[in-house]
């Protein structure tokens, strides 16, 4: 493997990583919240908070194993 090709494959795994951490830090901050309506007894907000959680972590999911598949690689 050429150090081009390496060089493209790492930098494919930071941008993976980059995007991970956003929706995780995108899930965490949606967790607070709903955790903070629960405390208010507002349990249809928090779990109205929570819906868009399907979507973030098949995200996360989704870019942990592309950056796990190019770490496989050989890079």
């Amino acid at each position: 493997m050429t150090d081009k090709i390496k060089t493209v494959i790492q930098n494919a795994i930071a941008a993976n990583l980059a995007a991970l951490s956003q929706r995780l830090t995108e899930a965490a901050s949606l967790a607070e919240q709903a955790h903070a309506a629960m405390t208010q007894g507002e349990q249809n907000q928090a779990i109205g908070t929570i819906l868009d959680f399907d979507r973030l972590l098949q995200e996360a999911q989704a870019l942990y194993a592309a950056a796990i598949a190019l770490h496989r690689s050989g890079a």
